[in-house]
């Protein structure tokens, strides 16, 4: 049985209470297809609906008595490296930028500035500052370069591993958050399934996560970023499912097309993730910033610039001249102020 249906059917009953979803919506995305029905197929899926429909409710108070408690050795390492990260940023980072990477790699927005929260609603790219997919993909994108220091079979599957554990440790260390969970979750079975040589549509990846936060962590299911992350990210992959870039979604290796530029691929992901959220935007704050297009192209592409330069400044920070920390700090304050104005007169 594919596993569209069962996320469909769990995501279901997982939202019951929260939104008013029809029995008959359900069924109806259970039974589309782009496919030709087949009656044996469709009483498969009406036979799951109605046994998922039953079982569930029991499941879910049957774990309300039974909660999930991470390992205590993934706890211990997750706040290790909270602590290792925020102590790093905080001798070579001060002021607004340090809040920024505070927030944006340890997930820690307590520093920052309501002004700054204000700006990146405006400019439609709150989603910056929650830890998720995009920041994974730029932790990911320092060390897959390990990758192809070696060809042999069992160096592709060590570094596989090291790289999905020290991600598993990373979303322990930022707070185990809905959207990193399923970044984390997604990547480490593509890239595992990319190291067997399975094929898998990368669909299927963000769908197997959220079946497993079903069962393991159901409350998961009910909160605002758990939606907000999957709606962007199954409309991402449904508008590039016919694309190469599909794959980099997941395995975070851009895949060269021979007609489109890459800079499209941008604005493909910021349209699709725009349209997915919409309805959960509207539903819950009364509507979307109409530059979220302005905010992704023009201003996220220098925010990752300083993210990018942060990371490095964390690891070799002792290394750098303190004139060049100087001048990268300045330039971040000069920068942020120039979005914060920008910002009000957008507002205006």
């Amino acid at each position: 049985m594919p596993l569209y249906p069962v996320f469909i059917l769990l995501m279901a009953v997982g939202l019951r209470e929260q939104y008013t979803i029809s029995a008959s919506a359900v069924i109806g995305l259970l039974l589309w297809s782009p496919r030709w029905r087949r009656p044996a197929h469709d009483l498969q899926l009406l036979l799951l609906a109605a046994l998922a429909l039953t079982l569930a409710p029991i499941y879910l108070e049957w774990r309300q008595w039974y909660r999930y408690e991470p390992p205590e050795v993934l706890v211990g390492a997750g706040a290790a490296l909270r602590q290792w990260l925020t102590g790093r940023i905080g001798a070579v980072a001060q002021g607004r930028l340090a809040s920024f990477l505070q927030a944006v790699l340890v997930g820690d927005k307590g520093g920052l500035q309501e002004d700054t929260i204000a700006a990146f609603g405006v400019l439609g790219i709150r989603h910056m500052l929650a830890v998720s997919g995009f920041h994974v993909g730029i932790w990911t994108s320092m060390l897959l370069p390990l990758v192809k220091l070696h060809q042999h079979r069992y160096w592709q599957w060590s570094v596989q591993v090291v790289l999905v554990v020290f991600l598993v440790v990373y979303a322990a260390a930022v707070g185990g958050g809905p959207s990193v969970v399923r970044a984390v979750g997604s990547f480490a079975l593509a890239r595992i399934a990319l190291a067997g040589r399975w094929k898998v549509a990368s669909m299927h990846w963000p769908m197997a996560v959220g079946v497993g936060c079903f069962l393991v962590a159901p409350e998961m299911v009910e909160e605002l970023g758990f939606q907000l992350s999957y709606a962007a990210v199954l409309a991402i992959l449904f508008v590039l499912r016919q694309s190469p870039w599909a794959e980099f979604m997941h395995h975070y290796q851009l895949v060269k097309h021979p007609k489109l530029p890459v800079w499209l691929l941008t604005v493909q992901i910021s349209l699709a993730a725009w349209m997915g959220t919409l309805p959960l935007v509207s539903h819950h704050f009364g509507g979307a910033s109409p530059f979220f297009l302005l905010g992704n192209l023009l201003v996220v592409p220098v925010y990752t610039l300083f993210i990018w330069t942060g990371l490095g400044a964390v690891f070799l920070g002792p290394l750098m001249p303190k004139g060049w920390l100087v001048c990268w700090n300045v330039a971040f304050e000069f920068w942020d102020q120039l979005v914060l104005e920008y910002s009000l007169l957008l507002s205006a």
